[in-house]
């Protein structure tokens, strides 16, 4: 990545789409040290995309084993959302590799659009709802004191991601008050203050933690 970037640096509109063949360029016309950049270059890449492809299928599992109930995962099931998840990566890698940066930079915005509420709403009930205080194990306890679901958070949550809308500024999308803003991108602040000031007014409170401490 560091050499990347000074590559970058030095190179200057030169590199930019074509990456790969400038910095393969700077070993001259030597096989030796063309073929080893060439391996450096595609191990770097190697190494990203199997750790974005468990990260991805931790995600995934984690999230269907908790709708169904399920501890365990088979071998050919893991093989399965595994190569669900190359095949999936690799599509969406060839449609936007025309416009690779700004559909990244869509796609990290929106990842901020969804993440934004529910960090809000996590640090009020933490830190002002339940006074750090929580039953560790009824979190994992659908018949506990706090439930399977809490649709009142949800129900807020995903009002704060509705409210980011209009305020959201990308290449895919651009709200409505974007331009009387000049511009400016402010959903962020909007999904922190909106779902936030709605959970601390409407989250249940639990006093029997309290209590006890």
């Amino acid at each position: 990545m560091t050499f990347g970037a000074l590559a970058a640096a030095a190179a200057g509109d030169a590199f930019v789409g074509h990456e790969v063949g400038y910095i393969v360029g700077l070993g001259g016309t030597g096989t030796l040290a063309t073929s080893c950049l060439y391996f450096v270059i595609a191990l770097g890449k190697l190494t990203i995309n199997v750790l974005n492809t468990y990260g991805g299928f931790m995600s995934v599992v984690t999230g269907v084993s908790g709708f169904r109930g399920r501890r365990t995962l088979s071998p050919a099931g893991r093989a399965a959302y595994i190569a669900g998840i190359m095949i999936a990566g690799t599509i969406v890698a060839l449609l936007g590799k025309d416009s690779f940066l700004s559909s990244f930079k869509d796609f990290l915005l929106f990842l901020l659009t969804a993440f934004t509420p529910w960090s809000a709403i996590n640090l009020v009930d933490y830190y002002l709802v339940a006074k750090e205080r929580y039953d560790l194990p009824a979190l994992s306890d659908p018949e506990g004191r706090y439930g399977a679901w809490r649709w009142r958070a949800l129900a807020i949550y995903g009002i704060g991601v509705a409210a980011q809308f209009p305020f959201l500024a990308t290449n895919f999308y651009t709200g409505p008050l974007v331009a009387p803003l000049g511009g400016a991108d402010i959903s962020w602040l909007v999904g922190l203050a909106v779902p936030a000031a709605l959970y601390w007014l409407f989250a249940p409170r639990d006093r029997t933690l309290e209590q006890v401490a």
